[in-house]
């Protein structure tokens, strides 16, 4: 009877504490029109860049005034058919290049088996998978976080990939002449607002 009785007070607790631990954590989500995307390349002839016009982000974590405490997730994704450049052959040459058809969409999503190191109030160092073209591949980077308060916060950072690497032939044009390089880097800029949105089952 003892033995019952303790088990079920442990419960108890563990389930108090895990409520608390959940409570503690706020769901934040993207804020599309003050954020930004860019990813940059060369080419034989110039250097370029295209936007994405339409994305979506939102992430699971602990503030304590203005440090971020704890990261428990995080979710992007980026439709294909949105990366613009504002010039239709270089669109559409980079959305046959990323397998749109097949693939439409790019995602990034934290590696629960990866370490995230808050180094200092401001910055994470962070391992996640991004999925591009139908191939998976972990990659590494650091943020910035700049904390306005409680409700809303930025995170800005930039990650070199190679497209190879995903399995990317880089895109040529104008009959080859003008071949673009395998190196990018995708630069971002994303605003956040804490919402009451229920949290989906995977958060």
């Amino acid at each position: 009877m003892k033995r019952f009785r303790f088990s079920f007070y442990f419960i108890g607790i563990l389930s108090i504490l895990l409520t608390v631990n959940a409570r503690a954590q706020d769901y934040f989500q993207l804020q599309s029109e003050q954020s930004k995307l860019i990813i940059e390349g060369t080419s034989s002839i110039h250097d370029w860049e295209i936007q994405a016009a339409d994305f979506n982000a939102k992430t699971l974590l602990k503030l304590d005034g203005n440090t971020v405490s704890e990261i428990r997730n995080i979710e992007f994704t980026s439709p294909v058919e949105g990366l613009k450049s504002g010039k239709g052959i270089m669109d559409n040459k980079t959305h046959d290049a990323l397998k749109k058809k097949k693939f439409p969409q790019i995602t990034f999503v934290l590696d629960e088996k990866g370490k995230i190191d808050l180094s200092g109030e401001k910055k994470a160092n962070m391992t996640g998978l991004l999925t591009i073209a139908g191939q998976t591949k972990k990659v590494s980077m650091t943020v910035d976080f700049k904390i306005d308060d409680t409700q809303h916060f930025q995170v800005s950072g930039k990650v070199p990939l190679k497209m190879s690497d995903f399995g990317i032939d880089p895109p040529t044009a104008m009959m080859g002449a003008l071949k673009t390089g395998d190196d990018v880097v995708v630069k971002f800029d994303l605003e956040f607002k804490k919402s009451d949105q229920e949290l989906s089952r995977n958060f």
